[in-house]
């Protein structure tokens, strides 16, 4: 009988290590990367830093790790040039977990010439801040 509950208590403390092992760290931006597009598991296709004029599409890659479903990843576009904020947009996820998130930003004109910032935050706080220009 000593021996079923040694190794009942061996066991249940093996499971219960292992369930400590598995729980997801803290939501973190890893990289982000500004591209012309993003492949179909949001991965950055053609990064670049300057774009060229009349360009209009603009893609920013995010690879986020332990990303849930409360959490809140938003970017904030702003043009240098003026200090306009010109648009926003935020990332809707389903599942937790780790990968890319992608934002693709559309001007059907053409994003002016100039300098921009793309203003990441992560959960109402200020992630990073990438820089990229249209020449």
């Amino acid at each position: 009988m000593k021996t079923k509950i040694v190794i009942f208590t061996l066991i249940l403390a093996f499971v219960f290590a292992s369930f400590i092992g598995c729980t997801l760290g803290p939501v973190e931006v890893e990289e982000i990367t500004v591209c012309k597009n993003v492949d179909s598991n949001y991965k950055p296709v053609d990064s670049t830093y300057v774009f060229p004029p009349e360009t209009t599409v603009i893609c920013l890659a995010v690879k986020i790790n332990n990303f849930t479903p409360k959490d809140k990843l938003s970017i904030t576009l702003i043009y240098l040039e003026t200090n306009d904020e010109i648009a926003k947009q935020e990332a809707d996820q389903e599942k937790s977990g780790s990968g890319y998130q992608s934002f693709k930003f559309i001007y059907n004109q053409g994003f002016p010439s100039g300098r921009y910032n793309a203003v990441i935050y992560l959960n109402n706080e200020l992630a990073e801040t990438v820089e990229f220009s249209v020449e």
